[in-house]
C-alpha cells in the first residue's frame, strides 16, 4: 500500500507484525545491502544518504508509527530535487526491506524449534499454541476418565466407547461426534504417553510453518479421516486415540518437504526422521491391537492436505 502523507516523498508500508526495533533493525539491513551511508538512528527511526554520481544524493528517513512505517525521501541539496531519482530511491529501499523481511521468515521457520520454542514444548507461545492446547485436552481428558474409575493402564472397550470412542455402528446411526471425540481418547497411560510425545515433535515443527488456524483444521480433517478409514477397515472395534491425527500431521508436513520453503539441509534431516517415525510405527502396528488404518487414513488425508496447503502456506 502507498499513500502520500506529507508533501515530500513519502510512502506508508505496513509493519507485517514486526515491532518496532524489530523493523527497524530490518531496515537496516535493507540499507546496508544497498551500500547506503546511514546518518542517524533513534528509537523509531533511521536516516540515510544515497549515493549519486550526477547529482546530490536523497536523505531517506524511515519513521515508526503505530502500525506502520514512513518512509521519507528529500534532496540533500534544497536546491536541487529530482521527483524520479527520489522514487526510484524509495522504490529500492522498498525492494531491499522485502527481501529482508522475507530472509528473516526464512531464518525464522528453518529455526530448530528447541530454539525457537525457549520457553519449552508444554508452553504456549506467540507461533506455538494449538500442539500444547491439544496436549492439555488430551492429558484432562485422560485424567477425568481416570477420576471416574476407569483402569489407568487397560480401560475396557465399552468404558472407552461410553466416552466418546469411534464405533463404525454408532456413527452410521448418527453419532458423528465420535469422529471427533475419539481423537481424545487413549487406551492407558502407555498410549497417551507415545502419542504426547509425537505431537509435541511434529508440532513443535510444523505449527510455526503453517499457522496455529492451518494446523488444527489439518488436525481435525485428518483426525475425521483416520476415523473413517478405520470404520471401514474395522467396522467391529472401537477406536481412540491421537495418533491418526497425528500420522496425518506428518503428512502434511511431508508435501511441505517437496518445496524449497524448507531449507535444504533441513529437509533432508527431518525426511529421514519423518520416514522412520512412519514406518516403525506401522511396523510395531502389525501386532497388538494398534489400528494402522487409521494411521494410514491419517498420513493419506495429511498428505493431501499438505498438498492443498502447500500455495498458500509459501506465499504467506
Amino acid at each position: 500500500m502507498e499513500v502520500a502523507c506529507a508533501e515530500m516523498e513519502v510512502r506508508e508500508i505496513p509493519l507485517h507484525k514486526f515491532t518496532p526495533p524489530q523493523y527497524l533493525a530490518i531496515v537496516r539491513r535493507a540499507i546496508e545491502k544497498l551500500h547506503w551511508q546511514v546518518t542517524y538512528i533513534s528509537s523509531n527511526s533511521i536516516e540515510c544518504l544515497t549515493p549519486n554520481i550526477d547529482a546530490p544524493g536523497e536523505i531517506i528517513t524511515a519513521t515508526i508509527a503505530p502500525g506502520k512505517a514512513c518512509l521519507q525521501s528529500r534532496p540533500a541539496n534544497e536546491y536541487y530535487h529530482d521527483e524520479q531519482n527520489a522514487q526510484r530511491n524509495l522504490d529500492a529501499l522498498q525492494s531491499a526491506i522485502a527481501q529482508a523481511i522475507n530472509e528473516v521468515k526464512i531464518a525464522d521457520r528453518n529455526l530448530h524449534p528447541m530454539h525457537r520454542e525457549k520457553y519449552g514444548a508444554l508452553l504456549i507461545s506467540k507461533s506455538y499454541k494449538v500442539t500444547p492446547i491439544l496436549v492439555y485436552a488430551n492429558a484432562l481428558v485422560f485424567l477425568a476418565m481416570i477420576l471416574s474409575g476407569i483402569s489407568f493402564m487397560h480401560p475396557t472397550a465399552m468404558q472407552l466407547y461410553l466416552w466418546g470412542g469411534n464405533l463404525g455402528p454408532a456413527v452410521i446411526q448418527g453419532e458423528w461426534w465420535r469422529l471427533v471425540t475419539y481423537m481424545f481418547l487413549h487406551a492407558g497411560a502407555m498410549h497417551i504417553i507415545m502419542n504426547t510425545f509425537a505431537l509435541l515433535y511434529i508440532g513443535m515443527f510444523l505449527e510455526p510453518l503453517i499457522g496455529k488456524y492451518r494446523f488444527l483444521v489439518a488436525y481435525i480433517l485428518t483426525g475425521i479421516c483416520a476415523g473413517l478409514m478405520s470404520i471401514v477397515m474395522h467396522p467391529a472395534s472401537v477406536g481412540v486415540g491421537a495418533s491418526g491425527a497425528i500420522f496425518g500431521m506428518y503428512g502434511v508436513f511431508l508435501s511441505l518437504l517437496t518445496t524449497n520453503y524448507i531449507q535444504k539441509t533441513l529437509r533432508k534431516t527431518m525426511l529421514r526422521s519423518i520416514l522412520f517415525f512412519v514406518l516403525l510405527n506401522l511396523l510395531y502396528g502389525l501386532e497388538g491391537n494398534t489400528d494402522n488404518a487409521a494411521h494410514i487414513g491419517g498420513l493419506l488425508s495429511g498428505i493431501v492436505i499438505g498438498l492443498l496447503y502447500r500455495r498458500g502456506v509459501v506465499k504467506g
